[in-house]
């Protein structure tokens, strides 16, 4: 979401290896990841609103539009409980419901409403117990409500001048349609909505997402229009828009050799400044798709296009296919929607906590896109620099994924926070190492829901890199980050002393140093295989490990002077008996007093024989003695 009512406006072959191998569905040995204390994902920043107990599978909405404030529909859900269910709860804000029934039996059914802590639901009482797949049908009518945030927004039934704009970021949905209306239970759809043919002699048309499968007239005035997503997608990113459009449509063959349906929708009231700026867009959306997949693969959708007209929200919306724009376009706000349908509506956040992974990513893609593509602007990285230099300390205190507060949920920490936190992963990797983790991000969770630690857990995968601590302190730190830096050199370590024969005592960290001055110490690992600490001299170490950012290093040296060992010094028992000559070939510790070291007791006679043997010379029969006792 382009959003400005609700915000302020190093190794490429392994890295390129490794995203290969992760779109192929092979697993990858992952570098040790540190543990970092991410905050719990805040499940309940709309505690009312969706649920766990069952995930939908598909939403069929046959709806009869008559006006903006008139309309009836039936909408059927099949869904799978996660466990057996007797009460089903939907999201659905006003409107008149009429019937309810489950697996084709009618069902008793209440309603429960309370704006401040944005719950509307209806509660279904099952005839008998779900489990496993089951179907709800809900028949309704009314005039469909606008929907206000906690931060004062609106999305929801957005009327306009000749029809109605239905925006769901992030529950609007849940005002024209019966669902689980969270961000992580995505569903494929088929809209039929049946609509007057013309009003005020202009003709009427009616937007969604996903193809254009069906324009029949149903009678003399009314036309129905059919519309089939069969991409799984969140009850959020879906569109419905009705109004006097001009119909623009064309064939976009990309580079890639995909050729994409467009359908464009642009209201009939545009003035001819409008017109000439939504036509240079509309020329320039291959070029932004050709440029996407070569960053994040191909495009998820299934259609492409855009929905222009005047809803009043302030807003553009990343709406699946194609965006919404209320009443205004521009270059980068249309790339930031089009990289939302990697990031967002195909790679979704499973909570909203987590929107920084999307926000973040489309915010820092228009700084990327002006820079590589229209050669104007900044590189990306000194988006993370320019961070460090100029917000204030206290900024970094509030955390980009965590928070709890819904009125944050479109605040600073999502977009601003979440761009530096990709521009810091661009200054580690460089460009061509950051391209390869978010293709294989958009790769491996496509059509998924994610949390953050995912996305740590894969960029540290393909990169090869343990980057937790680099990108923790982006997304959650307290403190003025770190901008990743190569390492200019690493500080000399301090000589080692040791004694030949006896290994020396090693450092376990060294530092590297920065241009930056930045130096933090790095655990080492030294390299002792031919290491010889036998004679005396000096040994020179190298060292191998990573730094804070994660990268390598295997320059780190360490010197190890060895010194001669002390001379052994004899010494004598002032009790003993004088030294036999060696000589004899005697050693000196076989002496009649060491006899009795084996455990055995010698009898006095052989004492008293053994010093008389001593004196007259028969020292090998001592000898002879001890062996047999040793034996």
């Amino acid at each position: 979401m382009m959003h400005f009512a609700r915000s302020a406006s190093r190794g490429r072959g392994a890295a390129a290896a490794a995203a290969a191998l992760i779109a192929a569905g092979i697993t990858l040995p992952s570098p040790a990841v540190a543990d970092v204390e991410l905050p719990p994902p805040a499940a309940d920043i709309f505690s009312n609103v969706g649920t766990a107990d069952f995930d939908v599978q598909h939403y069929d909405v046959q709806m009869d539009y008559r006006t903006n404030a008139d309309i009836s529909a039936v909408t059927t859900i099949t869904a799978v409980a996660a466990k057996p269910l007797d009460t089903i709860r939907l999201d659905l804000e006003g409107l008149t419901v009429d019937a309810v029934t489950v697996d084709g039996k009618d069902a008793a059914f209440t309603r429960e409403d309370d704006d401040a802590t944005t719950l509307h639901k209806l509660v279904v009482a099952a005839p008998e117990t779900v489990d496993g797949e089951f179907t709800v049908v809900v028949s309704y009518h009314g005039a469909p409500v606008r929907h206000e945030d906690p931060d004062g927004s609106t999305e929801g039934w957005m009327p306009t001048a000749t029809g109605v704009a239905a925006l769901g970021q992030p529950v609007g949905t849940m005002t024209w349609l019966p669902s689980n209306n969270t961000v992580g239970d995505k569903a494929t759809y088929d809209i039929d909505v049946t609509a007057p043919t013309q009003a005020d002699g202009q003709d009427v048309s009616v937007a969604s997402s996903g193809n254009l499968v069906g324009q029949k007239a149903v009678d003399a005035d009314r036309t129905r229009w059919s519309w089939d997503i069969a991409t799984p997608l969140s009850t959020s990113m879906l569109v419905l828009s009705v109004g006097q459009f001009d119909v623009l449509e064309s064939d976009i063959t990309l580079a890639s050799g995909r050729t994409l349906k467009e359908w464009s929708f642009v209201a009939n009231s545009a003035s001819a400044d409008d017109r000439k700026d939504i036509d240079s867009l509309r020329g320039r959306i291959p070029l932004m798709l050709d440029w996407l997949e070569s960053k994040l693969g191909p495009y998820p959708g299934e259609s492409t296009g855009i929905i222009w007209d005047h809803a009043d929200v302030g807003y553009a919306l990343e709406t699946q296919d194609r965006p919404f724009f209320d009443g205004w376009i521009n270059e980068s706000t249309l790339l930031h929607e089009f990289s939302h349908m990697w990031f967002g509506n195909s790679v979704s956040p499973k909570t909203w906590s987590e929107i920084w992974l999307s926000e973040g990513a489309a915010t820092f893609f228009e700084r990327y896109y002006a820079f590589d593509v229209l050669k104007e602007g900044d590189d990306p990285r000194e988006v993370a620099q320019d961070g460090v230099k100029n917000e204030k300390a206290e900024k970094w205190k509030s955390p980009s994924v965590g928070w709890t507060d819904p009125v944050d949920l479109y605040g600073w920490q999502s977009y601003t926070r979440g761009s530096y936190v990709y521009s810091a992963l661009m200054n580690a990797l460089g460009p061509e190492g950051f391209d390869d983790v978010v293709k294989a991000w958009a790769t491996k969770y496509r059509t998924s829901s994610v949390v953050t630690a995912d996305f740590i857990r894969l960029a540290s995968e393909v990169s090869g890199r343990d980057l937790s601590q680099t990108l923790d302190q982006w997304i959650v730190g307290d403190t003025v980050p770190w901008v990743p830096e190569n390492i200019l050199r690493i500080l000399a370590s301090d000589p080692v002393q040791t004694t030949a024969g006896t290994a020396p005592a090693l450092p376990t960290t060294v530092t590297p140093e920065y241009a930056s001055g930045l130096s933090q110490p790095a655990a080492v690992t030294w390299d002792t295989a031919s290491a010889d600490w036998t004679e005396p001299g000096t040994v020179t170490l190298t060292g191998s490990g990573a730094d804070f950012f994660g990268a390598p290093f295997t320059t780190a040296s360490v010197e190890v002077v060895i010194a001669a060992a002390p001379a052994p010094t004899a010494t004598i028992s002032p009790t003993a008996a004088p030294a036999p000559s060696s000589s004899a070939g005697v050693p000196v510790s076989a002496t009649p007093s060491q006899l009795g070291a084996t455990g055995s007791e010698l009898p006095l006679p052989g004492i008293v024989a053994a010093f008389a043997l001593l004196a007259g010379g028969g020292i090998a029969l001592a000898v002879s003695r001890r062996r047999c006792r040793a034996d």
